[in-house]
């Protein structure tokens, strides 16, 4: 089989049969947002909950301002909030990776299922992100650019690595590594990863603008509103701000992991194995086309 015939049989049946397959940047980015509308619902609450307690964090953080009498008791109310929403902010990418993998191959996961796909593994997931994002500091030692490299052959696909292979540690870096640095690929990654992300925040600035807007005129107004007031208006504002986050964040994990799938796909076929594995439904998907 050649290569455009390869090309040609993965593309004429990948969409029908929901398949990974390669993909140019314009594609996945499309393919992403198809995958984000069909599971907006359970993406979007696994974004909350990190969201929600940056809320609460920023509502402290106010709060340390406006009583320092109270500083002990609202400092370590600080810390403990800080860690959760850290924390779950990565998990929740795990479970949000989670979501989007099963997709990609007919599979529907809800809220429960994905934080427990993620809490099963937890130990093996934290221990494995922290000891990349370790190794993609090493290009520090490579002045800024260097972070840049590091940072995309370590780190990047990590959690997708981790959550879809069902390995962890070393193993899931060395896996990483295998899948993203040969022939540039880590370039197409990385210019990938970061047109990917522009649009992200783009959007996710222009929605939450409204929110720092609010925090920005209580700052300017704190003499002539009442303390009452200025703490909904926080509230408020920091809300919106977040809301926007959980909005967009799950659209990038979904083009990340479209971006893992295509990795694997041009490196091992894994297109042509499922598309394999699904023979049989072949003649009810011609027959629908037909």
């Amino acid at each position: 089989m050649t290569v455009a015939q390869r090309e040609a049989l993965v593309r004429e049946y990948g969409r029908a049969l929901g398949l990974p397959y390669p993909m140019g940047l314009l594609e996945m980015l499309e393919e992403a947002l198809e995958l984000y509308r069909r599971n907006f619902g359970v993406l979007f609450g696994i974004a909350l909950v990190p969201a929600l307690l940056s809320v609460l964090m920023a509502i402290v953080t106010d709060a340390l301002q406006r009583f320092p009498a109270q500083s002990p008791l609202l400092i370590g109310a600080f810390i403990v909030v800080y860690v959760a929403a850290l924390l779950s902010s990565f998990w929740g990418m795990g479970a949000q990776t989670w979501v989007v993998g099963k997709a990609l191959v007919g599979e529907t996961v809800g809220f429960g299922k994905a934080w427990g796909a993620v809490l099963r593994r937890i130990i093996a997931y934290t221990v494995t992100v922290i000891l990349g994002f370790l190794a993609s500091m090493l290009g520090m030692c490579l002045f800024c650019v260097g972070v840049l490299f590091t940072t995309t052959v370590f780190f990047a696909l990590l959690e997708q690595v981790i959550m879809l292979e069902g390995i962890g540690y070393f193993r899931a870096i060395e896996r990483h590594l295998q899948l993203v640095y040969p022939n540039w690929q880590w370039a197409r990654v990385l210019g990938f990863w970061l047109v990917g992300y522009f649009l992200v925040l783009v959007v996710q600035t222009l929605i939450g603008s409204g929110g720092m807007v609010t925090i920005i005129g209580v700052e300017i107004a704190r003499e002539v509103l009442p303390v009452s007031t200025q703490v909904l208006l926080v509230a408020l504002g920091n809300l919106w701000a977040q809301v926007a986050s959980a909005l967009m964040m799950p659209y990038f994990v979904a083009f990340l992991t479209l971006l893992y799938f295509d990795l694997r796909a041009r490196r091992e076929g894994t297109d042509l194995q499922v598309l394999l594995q699904r023979w049989e439904g072949w003649g009810a998907v011609s027959g629908l086309s037909g």
